[in-house]
């Protein structure tokens, strides 16, 4: 539903509205005498005895009469933003997506909708042969009768959401990549291998084990961490094409062998240091890193294809102004190297002394990378209160999407926040009709201490 209705039309209603011998027999009503004809001067009549200003001769006019399964649930209305119906209109792949136990979501190629059900006061009428000319053949006696097929006090609304992508890093996260020597050649997802009955009772007579083993022998279903190829992650998670590839580069996924895969953490920590080790050893700046240089003196360590995603992940391709040059070079940024090494610091320290924390930071990255506490947005929190200041880690990426859920964990990890330390971890959160002002306001609790606004718990959500 989009634009006008379809109550712009002169039309009148056939009487009695419910009179079971005026009904048809099917939404295909029966024309002349036995479906109640009248002519254009009764309708126009009727119309201003009502007090309804008609043209006259009433262009346009038509009889509606309701037909038998008018209640009917096959159909549903649907309200349709423009971007959708632009969509539509270009031909896009429109689905909708949930599985049981989740709200329901509709995604073009680059957007999510929230779905909902919307009430209306006033019956909204499905007359699918409905005529919108304003010919004056229309209305020329007997004037045509059509049928109301449905009648429905509500339809669906779609309003822009976020896309609930919380379910990809648990799904990738089933079968992380820790390196070539873990991976099976040739493995197979669902694969079957030959397991003896025998062996899986774990009997030790020889000769039972024997005959079971000839005349029992059975495939059995190994089970093996799942992986997942794009075209599978987009039926399961709710997000638009455009969105979950977004969401895949955000989590640093790879794609391996037409599976996207996260690097476990421990190995990514591995191979950057690996790489950034052999800048220092080949005094190469990290300004200008050779792909094929690097990928050939870390074969033995690691596979070309891991180098250039942590060199994507943690750098920029350097473009060329011609090709005169072989190899390919990246710019490591000065931010995610400084965050990396703040990661490696942090993730499994605890709260850390702050001042012990900053030193050992900026001793840790390479030679002209200077560390700032900017860098650490949405990564570490800091008690500057506590006797020493500490800081530990609280990464924004593994909270609830959820605002409730979010905030519960927000005040859970500290009592009061202020507003420059809150931000960062909910402005993901706002939409376009939901702005982080809102937000606090619904979920938090103001309050000034010295001049500073806090922000604290209002309750626990749900």
């Amino acid at each position: 539903m989009e634009g006008e209705g379809v109550w712009g039309q002169q039309m009148e209603q056939t009487e009695p509205l419910v009179d079971e011998a005026n009904r048809a027999d099917t939404p295909q009503l029966k024309e002349g005498a036995e479906a109640g004809e009248r002519k254009r001067s009764e309708v126009v009549a009727a119309a201003r005895a009502a007090g309804l200003c008609v043209e006259e001769g009433a262009p346009g006019t038509q009889l509606l009469r309701f037909a038998h399964g008018l209640n009917s649930d096959e159909l549903r209305l649907m309200e349709l933003p423009h971007g959708v119906l632009g969509a539509l209109k270009e031909g896009e792949r429109v689905v909708i997506r949930g599985e049981q136990g989740e709200n329901a979501v509709l995604c073009t190629e680059g957007a999510t909708y929230e779905l909902r059900t919307a009430d209306t006061s006033n019956a909204l009428l499905l007359v699918p042969s409905l005529s919108y000319s304003q010919d004056n053949s229309l209305g020329e006696d007997p004037l045509p009768t059509k049928g109301v097929t449905m009648c429905l006090s509500n339809y669906l609304e779609l309003r822009p959401c976020r896309p609930r992508t919380e379910k990809l890093r648990q799904l990738l996260s089933e079968c992380p990549y820790r390196g070539p020597e873990y991976e099976e050649e040739g493995e197979e997802e669902g694969e079957e291998g030959l397991v003896n009955e025998g062996e899986e009772s774990g009997e030790d007579d020889k000769d039972d084990w024997e005959e079971r083993r000839r005349t029992k022998s059975r495939k059995v279903k190994i089970d093996r961490p799942r992986k997942y190829m794009f075209s599978e992650l987009v039926e399961v998670v709710q997000a638009s094409e455009r969105e979950l590839r977004e969401a895949l580069q955000k989590l640093q996924a790879c794609l391996i062998s037409g599976y996207w895969r996260l690097l476990e953490a421990d190995y990514v920590e591995q191979a950057v240091q690996h790489i950034l080790a052999l800048l220092e050893e080949k005094d190469w700046p990290w300004t200008r890193v050779p792909l094929s240089s690097t990928s050939h003196h870390l074969q033995e360590l690691l596979p070309r294809f891991v180098i250039k995603h942590c060199l994507d992940c943690y750098g920029t391709k350097i473009s060329r102004e011609d090709n005169s040059e072989a190899d390919t070079y990246y710019e490591l940024s000065v931010e995610k190297v400084c965050q990396f090494y703040a990661v490696l610091l942090l993730r499994q320290a605890g709260k850390f002394n702050y001042s012990e924390f900053m030193e050992s930071w900026q001793q840790s990255v390479p030679l002209g990378m200077e560390t700032d506490l900017g860098q650490l947005r949405r990564l570490a929190l800091r008690d500057m209160s506590a006797m020493p200041p500490v800081i530990w880690y609280f990464p924004l990426s593994t909270l609830p999407q959820e605002p409730a859920d979010r905030f519960n964990c927000l005040f859970s990890a500290r009592q009061r926040w202020t507003q420059n330390d809150i931000e960062p971890y909910i402005d993901d959160l706002a939409t376009p009709t939901q702005s982080l002002s809102a937000l606090l306001l619904k979920y938090a609790r103001v309050s000034t201490v010295k001049g500073v606004k806090m922000y604290n718990a209002k309750r626990t959500f749900k």
